[in-house]
């Protein structure tokens, strides 16, 4: 019960007075918080910026296929000659081939999808990838937050056990100073004390 450290089973460091443990884990937890409210943050940011980037792919593409239903080359070029793919990588790769490849049809600026436009629209494509990679690292980063809360819980926990351990043996004798420092006296015999009990009877 003095000041001196102390090892948990598996290797991890302990102090006499927990200090260093709930610190840790209080700070653990804060962590984790806040690594999950950025993910929480960033998977909004994510679903906006997703709906505007297939808002202007969709709108890019109606004008594109009225205009070219009758030239397969252009639209095989444009890359539209299927439905738009759901999946993100394959949304990103179909939507910068067609941003890009509309800048050489200059038909679509009659029908108000001139230079400025095309660039302005292609931008939130741009801002979709940028906010699917910040989803994806606020979400490692929370993973990462949640395995270090785990593991500053399980320190803070095996200290505690030693902790009541080492009480019960020094005051084995002082119920009422157990009690004052949080630590239930024994009010029964444990297994191993009611067997050796036994076990002096029966010899």
């Amino acid at each position: 019960m003095g000041d001196g450290g102390w090892e948990t089973e598996d290797g991890g460091g302990g102090t006499g007075d927990g200090g260093r443990e709930y610190e840790a884990a209080l700070a653990a937890v804060a962590a984790q918080k806040s690594a999950a409210g950025g993910q929480r943050q960033s998977t909004q940011e994510l679903a906006e910026a997703e709906k505007s980037a297939r808002d202007a792919y969709q709108s890019l593409a109606k004008v594109a296929r009225a205009i070219f239903k009758d030239d397969k080359a252009r639209l095989t070029a444009l890359g539209l000659t299927g439905a738009a793919p759901r999946a993100t990588a394959g949304f990103l790769a179909s939507a910068v081939s067609l941003f890009d490849n509309a800048a050489g049809a200059p038909t679509l600026a009659e029908y108000g999808y001139d230079a400025e436009r095309l660039e302005s629209e292609r931008a939130k494509i741009a801002a979709f990838n940028l906010s699917n990679q910040r989803q994806e690292a606020a979400k490692g980063a929370a993973q990462q937050a949640s395995r270090e809360q785990d593991m500053a819980l399980t320190y803070l926990e095996a200290w505690r056990a030693q902790y009541i351990k080492i009480a019960r043996v020094a005051l084995r004798s002082k119920s009422q100073l157990l009690e004052k420092i949080g630590v239930p006296a024994r009010t029964s015999q444990t297994a191993a004390q009611r067997a050796a009990r036994k076990k002096e009877i029966t010899v």
